[in-house]
């Protein structure tokens, strides 16, 4: 049915099939983290740069506004420090998060950086799961790391277990550099993308920290919106003419700014393999980037791309004219709507394409 391995298919199938599910309507609110990588607070600690941010993010907008948080996978990073100084430095998080869980408003996966949490009780009770399902209008929204779709992970899970897997990890066998490799993304994506239009589901994952919106890369918009200007050009007024040059131009700078600072993945194009653009793969990216932080949101029957930054990190975006750009009040942070599209059209799509 698609070009992936079967043992993926039948794994994604049954994590599918067994993940909780929890019905979602246009009045419910959910936001969708992941690979935050918490460490140990010092050098090496990924999280760190962008630990205020995150955390102001959850305690003055998301539950105040009682969203569902999503935590999907690579939350607590175990592949370089151990659970006890992961807590010790982040215990203001894990305090947000069991706040959020006293509410019924947590919902925790754990990823191939923090799979230890499949073998140790939440913390104070609190599950942990593989995957998560949200059905919104009788359609399915399936939540996972996306780590899964490597054939030596499902193998190794099926044949092997828990216990071999943490033996093959350190001897090198398991795929823990995915978020730096350009090709090991696209390919991740691609697979997933094939998986999900196959089966018509919408799939949030995390997992190569790129984000992407409708399986949707940055590369893949920019060249989309450069194509939709050229064409609305032709027929515009004179003044409009103007402003559509404007805009066109820094598209291409945009554009070229991708080329130089990572050509492999910019030069890689689309994750489709046909014309039809089947809106099926979101990515919620991460919050270890140097510009700020990413993440899905889900409101209002609508599902949106939104990037958290502070002032210094934000300047490029106060005078884009295609983003919403609205100021944490008494803080130096700012919440930027991306992207934004209807739940109904991005299914009909996935059903009809």
């Amino acid at each position: 049915m698609t070009g992936i391995d079967t043992h993926i298919e039948e794994y994604l199938d049954d994590l599918f099939d067994t993940a909780p599910a929890r019905e979602i309507t246009a009045q419910d609110r959910v936001v969708v983290f992941s690979d935050l990588h918490m460490g140990d607070g010092g050098s090496k600690d990924d999280f760190k740069e962008n630990a205020g941010l995150f955390l102001t993010a959850l305690r003055e907008y998301y539950f105040p506004n009682q969203f569902l948080l999503i935590l999907n996978g690579d939350i607590e990073e175990y592949q370089k420090f151990l659970p006890f100084q992961v807590r010790r430095a982040w215990e203001p998080a894990f305090l947000l998060f069991d706040e959020f869980a006293r509410n019924g408003r947590l919902v925790q996966l754990w990823g191939n950086h923090d799979e230890l949490l499949a073998l140790r009780p939440g913390r104070k009770g609190r599950e942990v799961h593989e995957a998560f399902r949200l059905r919104y209008h009788g359609k399915n929204i399936f939540v996972f790391h996306g780590h899964q779709i490597s054939p030596v992970y499902t193998r190794l899970n099926r044949v092997f277990g828990y216990i071999v897997r943490y033996l093959a990890r350190p001897l090198g066998i398991m795929n823990g550099s995915v978020a730096k490799n350009n090709k090991k993304k696209f390919k991740t994506e691609q697979k997933i993308y094939e998986y999900s239009t196959a089966r018509k589901i919408l799939s949030i994952i995390g997992h190569t920290h790129r984000p992407l919106f409708e399986s949707l890369s940055k590369v893949d918009v920019l060249k989309f919106q450069i194509e939709e200007l050229c064409r609305r050009y032709p027929r515009a007024e004179s003044k409009e003419k103007t402003q559509i040059a404007k805009e066109v131009q820094k598209a291409k700078e945009k554009l070229l700014a991708l080329l130089e600072s990572s050509p492999e993945e910019a030069m890689r194009g689309s994750i489709y393999e046909s014309h039809f653009m089947v809106p099926s793969v979101f990515n919620s990216g991460s919050a270890t980037g140097k510009g700020g932080i990413t993440c899905i949101e889900i409101v209002d029957g609508n599902i949106r791309l939104v990037h958290w930054v502070d002032v210094e990190r934000g300047k490029h975006h106060l005078d884009a004219q295609d983003t919403v750009i609205v100021p944490l009040k008494d803080t130096p942070y700012f919440r930027v709507l991306l992207k934004e599209e209807s739940l109904d059209y991005i299914f009909a799509r996935i059903e009809l394409l």
